[in-house]
């Protein structure tokens, strides 16, 4: 279908870096609907894919909260999109507006995104991202879940520090996308409705590197509310459990279980807790389609576990600072980071020094990129954190390391005239790490068991020499 035939003068909704939406009426039935546009084409691989996920949650179509993705779209420019249903507004925008669900009314959204994800799980669809943009709302009130398959994520990736609160650790770690990814999500958008707050909301003047190492490591706070039924708060907090394997796994049985404890005594409690808006309201489209969204200013059967496909069988680095840039001004091309999880540009600067200079700024403690440790009452043992010498291979280097117990590891990389970067290795002993062939490197490893914290001498390449 292409995107001029039956809009009937597509109005702009929504925009982002990435996806921009568009509301249309189709003037032969006069239903409303929305238009996402992607800044590229469908690749034949990506169709493909798509209409295979498409196919499968057509099927299960009796899922109210599933929504359906009803056609896909090409336009003139080189650009294509899918078209839904048009939905007021989103959970995302009832958050931002300070509202707080009440009891009832997060019973029900529990209800309402476990039902669908047991639906597509059921037809063997992830959906690869729940948050509250993709949880959106129809004007009778109903929750319903958008955005459901891996198809135009894989396509079109978004920064992976977009709804970073919401992302299950093991995603943050290597891209896995799995149905305990999917219940992750199911968590963190609970406890967001129920508190008001994701599991880890964002401070003022944090580091992208310590939300992503509060998200891998640190526990999620206790929902200490006396009105919060404690099966319910409990179950949110199995469902935010670091292992995949400790949370919950059969989201059909989630769905049963909000619905009973809706109906205290067989009555469905109900509240008027949420304000949403009514149709005679502007719709204002929420989309977390990999990226953020702004205004224009005028048992379940098992399902396969998806890893990204990367370009040329290799790993994208993730970077949250703009792509590296060589003496040239020109961008690195993405390469690939053996076995590491996410990188982080800026965060800790470890000095450089090349004879009396120093590279890379203000020093700042590297200590400071990992979230303070807990108070311990007895003194850190000796985990025997030891960083072998870097391996040189002209355009990346291998690192390897050693230690004793079960740690998360970050390497920090300071280059010449280059920003500091944070490499978050989770529990891996070696990370190949791509560099500039003709620029001078320091690296240090930095640890923690989630009590205390250690660190390595800092090692050098090309005879720079660092500063701890």
């Amino acid at each position: 279908m292409s995107i001029e035939s039956g809009v009937g003068g597509p109005r702009l909704l929504a925009q982002g870096p990435i996806a921009t939406v568009y509301a249309g009426r189709d003037p032969a039935t006069g239903n409303d609907f929305a238009i996402k546009m992607f800044p590229g084409t469908f690749d034949r691989e990506t169709s493909a894919w798509l209409e295979r996920e498409r196919k499968a949650l057509a099927a299960v179509r009796s899922t109210r909260s599933v929504l359906q993705i009803d056609d896909v779209l090409t336009h003139a420019g080189g650009r294509s999109g899918i078209r839904r249903e048009l939905c007021p507004g989103s959970l995302a925008g009832l958050l931002d507006s300070g509202a707080r669900l009440g009891v009832p009314d997060v019973l029900a959204l529990g209800a309402a995104i476990a039902s669908a994800l047991a639906a597509a799980h059921g037809a063997d669809v992830l959906h690869g991202g729940v948050s509250p943009h993709n949880v959106l709302y129809r004007a009778s009130g109903e929750f319903v879940l958008a955005d459901f398959g891996v198809a135009l994520r894989r396509r079109f990736p978004r920064d992976p520090m977009y709804a970073v609160e919401y992302t299950a650790p093991e995603t943050l770690r290597d891209d896995t996308l799995s149905p305990a990814s999917d219940l992750y999500g199911l968590g963190a958008v609970l406890y967001a409705a129920l508190t008001g707050t994701p599991p880890f909301p964002r401070h003022t003047g944090q580091q992208p590197g310590e939300r992503i190492l509060q998200v891998l490591r640190e526990p999620v706070a206790p929902i200490q509310d006396a009105d919060v039924p404690r099966e319910l708060s409990a179950t949110i907090l199995r469902l935010l459990a670091k292992e995949p394997a400790d949370r919950p796994r059969d989201v059909a049985s989630l769905a049963r279980l909000f619905a009973k404890l809706r109906r205290p005594g067989g009555e469905v409690v109900t509240a008027e807790s949420a304000d949403v808006p009514s149709e005679e309201e502007d719709a204002e489209v929420e989309f977390d389609d990999f990226a953020a969204v702004h205004r224009p200013a005028t048992p379940v059967p098992p399902v396969q576990v998806v890893q990204a496909p990367p370009p040329g069988g290799r790993t994208l680095i993730r970077e949250f600072s703009g792509p590296l840039k060589t003496e040239r001004g020109l961008p690195w091309k993405p390469i690939a980071l053996a076995g590491a999880g996410v990188l982080v540009a800026g965060l800790t600067v470890l000095p450089l020094v090349l004879g009396p200079a120093e590279i890379g700024g203000q020093a700042v403690p590297v200590a400071a990129a990992i979230p303070p440790p807990a108070p311990a009452s007895a003194p850190a043992p000796d985990v025997k954190l030891a960083l072998a010498p870097p391996r040189d291979q002209s355009d990346h280097v291998q690192l390897t390391w050693t230690a004793e117990g079960e740690l998360d590891f970050v390497v920090i990389m300071a280059g010449e005239r280059l920003e500091t970067k944070q490499l978050v290795a989770h529990r891996q002993r070696s990370l190949d790490i791509p560099v500039d062939p003709a620029r001078r490197y320091c690296f240090q490893l930095r640890a923690t068991d989630g009590r205390h914290i250690y660190t390595t001498e800092p090692v050098s390449i090309r005879g720079a020499r660092c500063n701890p």
